[in-house]
């Protein structure tokens, strides 16, 4: 067993170092990338244990690893994300496309767990489709796929031996998601966040769609931090899911699909389903927006995906509403914040964004079935 202690184990070098004398000491730990909470690494084993001969490593510092220790975020989080995975072990469909890591240790004094190596060969969903390997036929089947999973993980609520109390406590990540969707909004609008894409001038929005967007980022903080509505991932987005591709064996040049890895459940809390949908069709659509390659794909990917939840799950104008007004929030949130493209790129997205916001807020049910969540309230109707 591992002997937990509190050093810093942000490095591959210390990592190494904590490692020696276990069933996983590594002859090499690598950094991986595209994480933003934790340190993630990839260890290669000296010797192979359970038949593994790699895992992967993630280390909770006590503050978010892309803010360089600026944002703090209590390293405890790692206790609701093995909590998550052993879930999802317990309950999914072992031979299903989508899967999560299964965790095989867990130090919770130094905050460090080692779960499956998902592969060298796999990358994350966005940067696949952005490579050109996702068909709109992939494309389909990954959608579908996606959304029976979030449809049966969003059910767990509904599941009398599922105990979801320890999710209901994850406070900090509420607040975090709260703010950084929503508590941002009115800042990056006018201008105070001081983004060069949107200064000089600011976005040209009216007084009243801005009180509108006010007023429903104050409601919305609150609901994420006081509802139990259900169990959500809570950052569920493509670059949280990793794709593995097979070569055809009847000697076909395009890749199929073999499986899906959904990671990073260090945000996973009860609260609002519509932020899961919300924010991973957001960042679909970012992709068709910046990126003319995946126009076709992620259009697909978006319907299939919304489609393929409304046919399973129970689904109102509420709920098309709360997942549309959070693609809005995203797309003015992260839209301006993550390099997508040019001033005048980024300055239309954000601009979409806050249309969104202001409209959705009161939506018929018309409206929101001509915007890019109406499959999901088509595919309830059907």
């Amino acid at each position: 067993m591992l002997n937990g202690d509190l050093r810093d184990l942000s490095t591959p070098s210390a990592v190494q170092e904590y490692l020696k004398d276990t069933v996983f000491a590594s002859h090499t730990v690598t950094a991986l990338s595209g994480g933003l909470c934790n340190f993630t690494f990839r260890l290669h084993l000296v010797a192979q244990h359970q038949g593994h001969s790699t895992y992967v490593l993630k280390y909770a510092a006590p503050y978010v690893a892309f803010s360089a220790g600026t944002m703090p975020f209590t390293p405890e989080r790692q206790n609701f994300e093995a909590g998550a995975l052993r879930l999802v072990e317990k309950l999914q469909p072992g031979d299903g496309i989508v899967t999560a890591p299964v965790v095989h240790h867990l130090d919770d004094v130094a905050h460090v767990m080692i779960i499956d190596d998902c592969g060298e060969d796999t990358r994350t969903l966005k940067q696949s489709m952005i490579d050109g390997l996702v068909s709109p036929a992939m494309a389909e089947e990954i959608g579908c796929a996606l959304g029976r999973f979030i449809g049966r993980i969003h059910s767990w609520t509904k599941d009398p031996s599922v105990d979801l109390s320890l999710f209901e406590t994850n406070d900090e990540a509420k607040e975090i998601s709260g703010f950084i969707s929503y508590g941002r909004l009115t800042s990056t609008l006018t201008g105070k966040d001081d983004i060069p894409a949107l200064s000089d001038p600011p976005i040209d929005i009216s007084q009243t769609d801005l009180q509108v967007i006010s007023d429903l980022a104050a409601v919305r903080i609150q609901a994420i931090n006081t509802t139990t509505e259900t169990f959500t991932h809570g950052d569920f987005w493509p670059g949280n899911i990793m794709v593995s591709l097979r070569t055809d064996p009847e000697g076909g040049i395009s890749p199929k699909l073999e499986k899906l890895y959904v990671l990073d459940w260090e945000a996973t809390k009860t609260g609002l389903r519509g932020l899961d949908l919300g924010q991973f069709c957001a960042e679909i659509h970012l992709l068709r927006r910046f990126h003319a390659n995946c126009e076709e794909p992620a259009s697909v990917m978006l319907e299939s995906f919304l489609r393929t939840y409304g046919q399973n799950q129970d689904v109102d104008v509420a709920l098309a509403r709360t997942a549309l007004t959070h693609v809005g929030a995203h797309l003015v949130a992260w839209g301006p914040r993550v390099k997508w493209g040019g001033r005048e790129e980024t300055r239309a997205i954000v601009k979409e964004g806050a249309d969104l916001l202001a409209k959705g807020a009161f939506a018929s049910e018309e409206w929101l079935q001509s915007q890019l969540i109406g499959p999901l309230l088509q595919s309830s109707n059907e």
